[in-house]
């Protein structure tokens, strides 16, 4: 997990890359860093984001 602080430069790199727009947005990338998860708004449960990651495997 990386959290990026949307008032940093490194910031606009996620961002242009990913195309966030709102916060919070999580989004679960793979080793390529292709996109293969994404919520906009709120926390999703851990258990989610867990199984999320175990189906990536």
């Amino acid at each position: 997990m990386v959290r990026v602080d949307v008032e940093t430069p490194s910031a606009a790199l996620v961002a242009s890359r990913y195309g966030y727009r709102f916060t919070p947005t999580y989004i679960l990338v793979d080793r390529e860093g292709r996109e293969v998860w994404r919520q906009v708004g709120g926390s999703p449960p851990h258990d989610l984001i867990e199984a999320r990651i175990a189906q990536m495997h």
